[in-house]
């Protein structure tokens, strides 16, 4: 991969990543990753064994014991997707925090030129091994902004739910309200492990989106935080761009076999624009009543659909009763596992994304210019999917209203299949053109800020260049 571009003419620098050990933070940190080497630089992954199985063989890999003993935790539990309820996750948490002596340990030995490391790990080697620290964070900085203002802010008097939406308070370049109570002592453990961020030894911050998408938040965040921001997304969209510019035969760490996959073959037998397409993430499930309104909700609409469900989804025969019917009708399909989201949402057929607004799903979704319907679940969900409704307005809400820090907490409501319905149809009927006319718009400049000259390539540059500068 090296020699492709100008940086690889160069000094090389050495560059280690350290992801959270969870789906919607490795994947973009793989990416990454693979963009910093195509730029010519020597990139190692830190990771633990288990882990090591998601990365590209391509990639350079270290790996660190994983202490199971520790927390009380089985050593096949090594991420958080493999938790499946709040007490798992909490020791494969506790456990990864672990992890600081072997890593500490390692950097001393063997120095890198900078330590990009995730949000969730609170860790500056700056001060004490005097190596440059720079954070990536999985959440676009739209969010880290609403949690700053929220920091800032001193209530007086706290809201309940009578007052509900909550206005975030001070300058944010937009008008935006949150669905819930954010003065809750889970929401501000949240945003106080973002807010490591801002750290004085934090060289910067890293974002999976483009400059465009978040106008005036990164400006926000600097001034405030004083801490720099760099845009460097959409990944996937770049490592395409790298793909048919370079002659390199390495390939995307997604399998040529998605190709293949029987979602994609059922797609292509419908119309243009006639499928909602629903996911709910890697983490977690919904409740067995909850799917069926979903379900329900979508056959009212009269759209054609695609439902994932989770591999391990609890199925006392409703799944397989779903899936009768929908082979019948010929208008919906139900997928457990895995699925290709980045083909599906690329497919002429899709017309609208049913989405639990986790950050990587709300990116992609606006780089294939597919508007959504917003059905948030837990964290950072509720934030993004402001991004998607109030910021930009590529998106209708469902209606959600009932926020939780954790995948794993059972909710108290379920939201009916009337409003999943009416967001639907409002999105897939479009009078006006309105969500179709900002989405292409935004999804025009994010395939142009991936390529040579635009805004992510070029904060890539500027990134590799700050790397340099803290070196000298």
């Amino acid at each position: 991969m090296e020699g492709l571009f100008s940086e690889a003419e160069s000094s090389s620098l050495k560059l280690y990543i350290l992801p959270f050990p969870a789906p919607g933070h490795m994947n973009p940190q793989i990416n990454l990753a693979q963009v910093l080497a195509f730029r010519g630089h020597h990139v190692t992954i830190l990771t633990t064994p288990l882990n090591h199985q998601f990365i590209p063989k391509h990639l350079n890999v270290h790996t660190f014991n994983f202490p199971s003993d520790q927390a009380g935790l089985s050593s096949t539990l090594q991420n958080i997707s493999s938790a499946e309820d709040n007490q798992t996750a909490y020791k494969i948490w506790k456990a990864t925090h672990g992890l600081k002596p072997q890593i500490e340990t390692f950097l001393q030995q063997n120095p890198p030129h900078v330590l990009i490391s995730d949000i969730m790990f609170p860790w500056n080697f700056a001060s004490t091994l005097n190596i440059p620290r720079v954070v990536f964070s999985p959440t676009p900085i739209f969010a880290l902004c609403v949690a700053e203002a929220i920091n800032n802010c001193h209530p007086q008097v706290l809201p309940s739910d009578s007052s509900l939406p909550f206005v975030v308070p001070g300058d944010l370049p937009h008008h935006v309200t949150l669905n819930f109570d954010p003065w809750t002592t889970s929401f501000r453990t949240m945003a106080r492990c973002w807010l490591h961020a801002k750290e004085k030894n934090t060289a910067g911050v890293i974002v999976n989106t483009f400059a465009e998408l978040e106008d005036g938040y990164s400006e926000y965040f600097q001034k405030l935080t004083g801490v720099k921001v760099w845009h460097v997304g959409e990944l996937s969209l770049m490592l395409d761009y790298y793909h048919r510019r370079g002659s390199s035969s390495q390939k995307n760490h997604v399998s040529d076999k998605v190709g293949e996959h029987e979602c994609l073959n059922w797609l292509s037998s419908k119309e243009a624009k006639s499928v909602v397409y629903i996911c709910f993430g890697s983490l977690g499930g919904l409740s067995k009543e909850q799917y069926l309104e979903i379900a329900r909700g979508m056959e009212a609409s009269g759209q054609n659909f695609l439902l994932v469900l989770p591999k391990n989804v609890n199925d006392d025969g409703w799944v397989h009763g779903l899936e009768e019917r929908m082979r019948e009708n010929e208008r919906g399909m139900v997928v457990r596992g895995w699925v290709p989201q980045g083909l599906i949402l690329k497919h002429v057929a899709i017309g609208g994304f049913l989405t639990h607004c986790g950050a990587n799903s709300v990116v992609e979704g606006i780089c294939e210019g597919v508007p959504m319907m917003t059905m948030p679940r837990f964290g950072d969900h509720f934030l993004c999917e402001k991004l998607v409704t109030e910021v930009h307005g590529v998106g209708e809400p469902v209606g959600v209203w009932e926020w939780s820090m954790s995948p794993y907490d059972a909710r108290r409501k379920v939201v009916g299949w009337e409003r999943i319905e009416s967001a639907v149809r409002k999105v897939m009927k479009d009078e006006g053109g309105f969500f179709t006319k900002r989405v292409h718009e935004l999804k025009e400049k994010a395939h142009k800020a991936v390529q040579e000259g635009g805004s992510s390539y070029d904060h890539v540059t500027a990134l590799l260049q700050s790397i340099k500068e803290m070196n000298v």
